[in-house]
């Protein structure tokens, strides 16, 4: 008790000594929030390096407590390749990022693209709002979008993400969108995976694929032969849908389109023909039941159909190309696209959460027989729209 009392009274006379000097006790400042430092390897991007270097310093200035230094081997992994940008977060701070060509050759800033897929290692999540102020709204900016600084509520749930006071976003990611959001689908028919919906608007044409676009007509490639029948509303080319008889086939004069009107009409749902396919990058999925192993004849086809995200790309990939009517569909990853029995296979884009058929598998476009060396061609549907409409009478509305 003495004791105390004493400590209060020595406590009071240094504060009195304090106040006669003009000073004044301070509590101790807290100690200084821990920084954690992310180390990144770049030692494999050649060209590139600079971009990510301007990317470590553009996050570094804009938040606190993560900052980012080169190091081989790092925490983040980055490598180059000709598909598309993407990051795969394993954890908070730690994974895989890829600088792609694909986004590069068309026109993305490098450094945006570096500091957007940094932002996914950094647990931001890509948030599509078409914005270029937005550095998580990767390829829905425009094009011409040169900002690689994150928005102020980005670099704000990064200090959160490693306060341990946010939950971080993990995962893979790619510039060209995932998920199932309009317009958003996800690269993963060769290079493909098992169909994932029982899309009622599959049509099996005897080796070759089809969609259904009115109750009693089907689309599928002019080089495809006309067979007697065909199965409709199922992905399995064996079994399930409805085998219905062919009556007619009609050619389009100047691509390899081919109309093939059935003997009765089905209750499946068609695929609306939209008015136009999309712009280069509108992300597409094409369906079907080719070979699933690249060179000719490796492979008898699946029984499953196969589909395959992937998007469009500029005219000049695809050679011998008709520009007016077709369309340049990308090989994802470089090895992955429609092969021997996809042809006359629907692409599709989502729309209004409805998929809308806008392409027909024609052909390579490199006179490759090796499939998915080089993106595909795809007669441009709602190109011919018009035409299609006069030949079915009346297509149902998109």
């Amino acid at each position: 008790m003495v004791r105390r009392h004493l400590l209060r009274a020595a406590t009071a006379l240094v504060a009195a000594a304090l106040a006669a000097t003009g000073l004044t006790a301070v509590a101790a400042a807290p100690a200084a929030a821990a920084v954690r430092t992310v180390y990144y390897d770049a030692s494999r991007t050649g060209e590139f390096r600079t971009n990510f270097d301007a990317a470590a310093r553009i996050w570094n200035s804009s938040v606190s407590n993560v900052q980012l230094a080169p190091r081989t081997p790092g925490n983040i992994t980055i490598y180059v390749d000709n598909g598309w940008p993407r990051a795969q977060t394993t954890s908070l701070g730690n994974g895989r990022v890829w600088m792609g060509w694909e986004a590069v050759n068309q026109g993305y800033d490098r450094t945006r693209i570096a500091t957007h897929e940094i932002g996914h290692i950094l647990g931001l999540p890509d948030r599509r709002t078409g914005l270029c102020s937005d550095l998580m709204s990767g390829s829905s900016a425009p094009v011409s979008c040169r900002n690689a600084n994150p928005s102020a509520a980005e670099a704000a749930q990064v200090q959160r993400n490693f306060a341990g006071s946010a939950v971080a976003a993990t995962g893979s990611f790619t510039w060209t969108g995932a998920g199932t959001a309009d317009g958003e689908v996800t690269p993963l028919v060769v290079g493909g995976r098992p169909a994932t919906e029982n899309y009622p608007f599959m049509v099996y044409v005897s080796g070759c694929t089809g969609t259904l676009i009115k109750a009693n007509w089907a689309v599928t490639a002019k080089h495809c032969g006309t067979p007697a029948s065909v199965r409709v509303g199922s992905v399995n080319r064996t079994s399930g849908g409805t085998v219905v008889r062919v009556t007619r086939a009609v050619n389009h004069p100047s691509i390899d389109v081919k109309l093939l009107q059935l003997a009765s009409s089905v209750s499946y749902a068609p695929a609306p023909i939209p008015t136009t396919s999309g712009a280069v990058g509108t992300a597409t999925r094409i369906i079907g039941w080719g070979q699933t192993c690249a060179p000719r004849g490796c492979g008898s086809a699946p029984s499953v159909a196969n589909e395959l995200d992937t998007s469009i790309v500029a005219d000049n990939r695809c050679g011998g190309i008709n520009a007016t009517y077709e369309i340049c569909t990308n090989n994802t990853n470089g090895n992955s696209g429609a092969c021997y029995g996809d042809s006359g296979g629907p692409q599709v884009r989502r729309v209004n959460g409805v998929w809308n058929l806008i392409g027909a598998t024609s052909r390579s476009g490199n006179n490759d027989s090796t499939c998915a060396t080089a993106p595909s061609i795809y007669g441009d549907l709602p190109s011919i729209r018009t035409w299609i409409n006069t030949q079915v009478g009346g297509l149902p509305a998109a």
